[in-house]
């Protein structure tokens, strides 16, 4: 038998040769490839980060979707639901607004749930208080329309809105300093931190979260993914 060990250690090691060689040759195969489609890398990336935020997504619950008061657009009863965390001084947001405008212009089935994200600016929290108010008056699309139309918020400039969109200015004023809403806010700030982003515009629809200023071709494609998912 100790005749053939030397045989045998030779097989062994040219086995494990060989198979450190077909490691090397594929991971200079990769390396290759990487270095020749350097895209691959991001499209990796975003694939990691779609597929981390739908999990933030599904341990969120359903709550995210549930409007404050009613700030909301489109159809109640609509088949899909997007949610839209916004600012005031927010200028993508303002871009944002012709661009949801024609997403529910082309789609009648689609419900927006709006969420106040004051992040930017102290002139942000009045401006979303007072978005809240008008939502418990159900005036908030017509005071967020107008406000964003009004250009950076000031305490005197959001009067005028709530004063042009025909608030009671006084009750407006109460709620707008009440504790709900001021537990809204802070729920709103829970919920990006939960979901892991940090900005706005952001977009959830279905289980994608979705940054920035998006054309509405591109919100009424994951609209249709959405509806397609069930």
């Amino acid at each position: 038998m100790s005749k053939y060990l030397p045989v045998l250690f030779a097989l062994i090691g040219g086995v494990l040769l060989g198979v450190s060689g077909m490691f090397l040759f594929k991971g200079q195969l990769v390396r290759s490839a990487l270095l020749e489609n350097p895209e691959i890398i991001a499209e990796a990336i975003e694939q990691l980060n779609q597929n981390e935020a739908r999990e933030r997504l599904a341990s969120a619950g359903d709550s995210i979707g549930q409007p404050f008061a009613n700030a909301i657009a489109g159809n109640p009863q609509g088949d899909v639901t997007v949610v839209k965390f916004t600012d005031y001084n927010c200028g993508y947001c303002r871009g944002s607004v012709a661009e949801v405008n024609k997403l529910l212009e082309a789609d009648s089935n689609i419900r927006i749930v709006y969420r106040e994200m004051p992040i930017l600016a102290e002139s942000s929290e009045l401006a979303a208080r007072w978005a809240l108010a008008a939502a418990k008056q159900g005036k908030y699309m017509d005071f967020h329309q107008a406000m964003f139309a009004e250009g950076s918020p000031s305490e005197d400039s959001i009067r005028t809105v709530a004063q042009k969109v025909g608030l009671d200015l006084e009750a407006a004023e109460a709620f707008a300093a009440s504790d709900a809403v001021t537990r809204e806010l802070q729920n709103n700030v829970s919920r990006m931190r939960q979901l892991g982003f940090n900005g706005t515009p952001t977009f959830i629809i279905g289980d994608q979260l979705m940054e920035g200023l998006h054309q509405a071709v591109d919100l009424q494609a994951a609209v249709d993914e959405a509806r397609n998912n069930g």
